[in-house]
């Protein structure tokens, strides 16, 4: 900071030292030059006036200069109009001889408008008069008119000296202060940024209670915001994680302790290799297959490992048919499955990932179902746009809850409270999988009045038909 400041602040000095000193009279006889020159013009202008001879002195006393307006007839010239506003004049002095003047007539007929600096000699010495004159026409068809006026250049080597000492003053002056302002908005910007570092090192060693404080400055602060919101969720991600782990090894547990008590007694005790046995050893390897396939779907989902293959297929047949699969296999429990649609619809997608959607969608219904056990599965049109919506007739979702549901973790947790069958990662697999497709999704609950989970797919040309 105070490297950028030092930079600055001499780049500053730079320029004020050359418009200042170095260059400050090239650029006072260039300012007058251009004023002599207005004026000039503007003498000039007024020479068709009535009141010219008034408007010589206005414009001599505007630009404090001198003006003397010759009348040129023929060979010769006569003095018209003049004016006297200095006492260094070299027009008004015994240096504006004829030869002069012829001269200055000369160059008057070769430039539009001529220029010269004299210097003035005798008690003069320290002086220069800069001349502008300028020939134009007047309203005889003969004559024209000679404008000359005279300015005083004053000398600016006492001034330049007197700016040289300021500007050695102001130089001190502005690296010290340079290096204070350094000091002290480094100080603030550093001062936020080393306790921010800090805090994110605890952080680091999995210290969730960690507080960032971004100072003054908005950047700082809204990093200091943005790295708390992080924290927050790290540190709720790290209990969900931790939680998830819990109950995923009791699901882990419970079906190897089964099939390990259960093989022992097989093993141990003669007569106890029945159908029975073997069926809940078979049962418990099943329910752990089914938790470590839903775990390695979900990760290879989430991760980007697996994307979308996309073919054309019918999601009616698929929708019939994984409600059929789960027909036989729930039909010694009493439950029901109802489908709705009026027409066969084709879509383009992956029907890997579309039958698992269906598939933890109806289970997910099965599980939380009324007492009557009945799921309904309906599929409407609107347009291209076709939705499946599962409808179970349980006792809802709070609606504060409903944001959550769709969370791997969060459904862990519920999973264990609610005692259900399932591993609990079902809607996160959904989650994920219509992600994959970019397919809008959702849930509608009421508290008592069951749930309704649904997805919406583009509709595409049905091969068979050509609609």
């Amino acid at each position: 900071m105070f490297g950028y400041l030092t930079i600055f602040t001499m780049i500053v000095l730079v320029v004020i030292w050359l418009l200042q000193a170095v260059f400050l009279n090239d650029i006072y006889r260039q300012t007058k030059a251009q004023e002599i020159k207005i004026a000039t013009r503007k003498v000039a202008a007024a020479a068709d006036k009535t009141s010219f001879e008034k408007s010589v002195y206005d414009i001599a006393s505007r630009y404090n200069t001198c003006v003397s307006v010759y009348q040129i007839s023929g060979s010769s010239g006569t003095l018209l109009v003049e004016a006297h506003t200095q006492t260094n004049c070299m027009i008004h002095s015994s240096l504006m001889t004829d030869t002069t003047l012829n001269t200055v007539y000369a160059e008057a007929l070769k430039e539009k408008m001529y220029t010269s600096i004299y210097q003035l000699d005798d008690i003069h010495t320290n002086f220069e008069s800069m001349l502008c004159a300028k020939l134009v026409d007047s309203d005889s068809e003969k004559d024209s008119l000679l404008i000359i006026l005279n300015a005083e250049i004053q000398p600016v080597s006492a001034t330049v000296s007197t700016l040289r000492f300021q500007l050695i003053m102001i130089t001190g002056i502005l690296l010290v202060v340079s290096a204070v302002m350094a000091y002290v908005i480094s100080s603030k910007m550093t001062s936020p940024v080393a306790s921010m570092n800090r805090e994110a090192k605890k952080l680091a060693l999995g210290n969730y209670n960690v507080n960032f404080q971004g100072g003054e400055f908005r950047e700082t602060a809204e990093l200091g915001t943005t790295l708390n919101y992080a924290a927050g969720e790290l540190s709720k991600l790290d209990a969900l994680q931790k939680e998830l782990i819990a109950n995923i090894s009791h699901d882990l547990r419970t079906p190897l302790t089964m099939i390990s008590g259960y093989s022992e007694v097989m093993r141990d005790i003669p007569g106890e290799v029945t159908p029975e046995n073997m069926q809940i050893i078979i049962d418990e390897t099943r329910r752990l297959s089914s938790l470590v396939n839903d775990m390695l779907d979900l990760s290879r989902i989430t991760s980007g490992s697996r994307g979308p293959n996309k073919t054309l297929f019918s999601l009616t047949q698929c929708v019939r048919d994984t409600i059929e699969r789960f027909s036989h296999l729930r039909e010694g429990d009493g439950y029901s499955f109802s489908f709705v649609a009026d027409e066969e619809i084709y879509v383009e997608a992956d029907q890997v990932l579309i039958l698992q959607v269906l598939y933890n969608l109806i289970c997910n219904a099965v599980n939380y179902t009324g007492v009557d056990k009945h799921v309904i599965v309906q599929q409407t049109r609107s347009g291209q746009t076709c939705r499946i919506s599962v409808t179970d007739t349980g006792e809802g979702i709070d609606k504060e809850k409903l944001p959550l549901i769709w969370d791997r973790y969060y459904k862990a947790s519920d999973f264990h409270k609610r005692g259900v069958a399932g591993t609990g990662l079902g809607l996160s697999i959904v989650k994920n999988a219509l992600l994959l497709h970019g397919a809008p999704f959702g849930v509608s609950s009421k508290k008592g009045e069951g749930s309704t989970f649904w997805f919406e797919l583009q509709a595409v040309q049905n091969p068979e038909s050509g609609e």
